[in-house]
């Protein structure tokens, strides 16, 4: 599972994982395994040390200055790169052990990665899926939602591949500029097509 930033990713998976019968599904966040690699002190002192390279203090209080870590991110190319270079291989090693220890029930593994087109991050997977939302939604919820200001809220979004492609190459595409209830019926939609699955 993919898609835009504050398309509702994460909300979309959980619900998932909730209607799918008990035990035949699992989920695993990239966003998640980041901020637990984020607390490893060998990763923080690789990323305060890569920050310290381009001009800023990573570290506030001996843990990763996040707003710092964000700002940088966003407006440094050269910067994510290489913050991308140290996380993804480790990410990805995460969910391959993750995935090594699920039930033999499992029938359906929903993970989650927001850059799986951006870093074509090396992941098998059978279907790709799409959430997606309209840019001024995305742009309301960065900034009502999260508290960021309209330029940093761009920037980030702008760092995407605009969410138009990443609908061109999904398998299935969830819509989530609307109503609530919208969305969950698009989610029960999606839970009856994994009826004959699990």
């Amino acid at each position: 599972m993919t898609g835009g930033v504050a398309c509702g990713k994460t909300s979309v998976s959980r619900r998932l994982v909730e209607k799918l019968p008990h035990g035949a599904s699992a989920f695993v966040s990239c966003d998640d395994e980041v901020k637990a690699l984020l607390q490893a002190s060998a990763v923080r002192d690789d990323i305060a040390m890569l920050g310290r390279e381009f001009g800023r203090e990573m570290l506030s209080g001996g843990e990763i200055d996040r707003k710092e870590l964000r700002e940088l991110l966003f407006e440094n190319s050269d910067f994510r790169g290489k913050v991308e270079g140290i996380l993804h291989p480790l990410v990805l090693g995460r969910v391959i052990s993750q995935s090594e220890t699920w039930s033999d029930l499992v029938r359906i593994s929903i993970i989650e990665v927001p850059l799986l087109y951006e870093v074509d991050f090396p992941l098998d997977r059978d279907i790709d899926l799409v959430v997606a939302s309209s840019r001024s939604t995305q742009m309301k919820r960065l900034c009502y939602d999260r508290g960021l200001d309209a330029t940093a809220a761009a920037r980030i979004i702008g760092t995407q591949i605009p969410i138009e492609e990443k609908m061109q190459r999904a398998n299935i595409v969830v819509w989530n500029d609307g109503a609530f209830e919208a969305l969950l019926a698009q989610i029960d939609h999606l839970v009856l097509r994994c009826d004959r699955i699990v």
